[in-house]
């Protein structure tokens, strides 16, 4: 694994051992190329596993990024892998479950979320219920859903799935509020 493009870009990070599912060199790519530009924006990645993410989004010039996982291990990870690109600044780190996270957030809320959960997970729309329960959504906000490929979502009514893309055995779900939702 290596980030993609930017500011780190070409820094291999280290390998990810144990039941963590890093998104894939191609996948992260295929994410950063969807997006629109990513310069000066917040990320929250919710569960960050070995961070490949968050960096990249750093790399590519994100101002802050939240990286979180519950897991001790994936914690060391991200902090081994932000430590190899030798990213000094810029987020900070947290461990909590992803529902204890969201109740949590405050502003300035994330102008992307990425959530990569375990493929078995089952409880994405519970994420993005929670986030609207808590107010912790906004209309700019781009949440982004990493899932297998024959998972298909039936977001809450307050999203609108924006984009769709499939890329190996993943599946990518853009979603965002409606404007004046």
């Amino acid at each position: 694994m290596r980030i993609i493009s930017g500011k780190y870009g070409g820094r291999r990070l280290a390998a990810v051992r144990g039941d963590v599912r890093p998104t894939s060199d191609r996948l992260r790519e295929t994410l950063f190329n969807v997006l629109p530009d990513v310069d000066g924006s917040i990320w929250l990645d919710a569960f960050a596993g070995s961070g490949a993410v968050g960096i990249e989004a750093l790399s590519r010039g994100a101002r802050h990024v939240i990286f979180n996982d519950r897991s001790k291990d994936a914690i060391r990870m991200v902090k081994k892998n932000l430590e190899l690109c030798g990213v000094e600044e810029g987020y900070v780190i947290r461990e909590q479950d992803v529902f204890t996270l969201l109740r949590s957030l405050k502003p300035p809320l994330p102008d992307f979320v990425f959530y990569d959960p375990p493929y078995d997970f089952g409880r994405h729309v519970k994420l993005l219920e929670k986030m609207r329960d808590f107010g912790v959504t906004t209309p700019e906000m781009i949440v982004i859903l990493e899932t297998f490929k024959k998972t298909t979502l039936e977001p809450p009514k307050e999203f609108e799935t924006v984009r769709e893309v499939l890329s190996g055995d993943s599946r990518l779900t853009f979603l965002k509020l409606p404007r004046g939702g």
